[in-house]
């Protein structure tokens, strides 16, 4: 479509905002954003002009994925859920736009 099919990750996106202080009110840490584009179907979202960030609360964990031992320990798995609890209810409930 000629444009780089990236949503924006810092304080000028009312989203990221949102979304970064409920990570935060949850006990969680964001690192530096980074592309994954083999791990996440959320190109297809942002094509569709949906604004759209990858995340997992898995802190402390090694990369598993598709292993034949993959595992998650579940102290890290009953955090993941409080973090998820917090942003959803943050975003379901934030009435702004996106206007990027």
């Amino acid at each position: 479509m000629g444009r780089p099919l990236m949503t924006v990750a810092s304080d000028s996106n009312p989203w990221w905002s949102i979304f970064n202080e409920a990570v935060t009110r949850a006990g969680g840490k964001l690192s530096k954003p980074e592309i994954l584009a083999s791990t996440t179907d959320a190109r297809f979202m942002r094509r569709l002009g949906i604004p759209t960030f990858g995340f997992s609360p898995m802190k402390n964990t090694p990369i598993l994925l598709h292993d034949h031992n993959e595992f998650l320990r579940d102290t890290v798995y009953l955090e993941g859920i409080k973090v998820y609890e917090s942003i959803i209810k943050s975003l379901s409930s934030f009435e702004g736009s996106y206007e990027h």
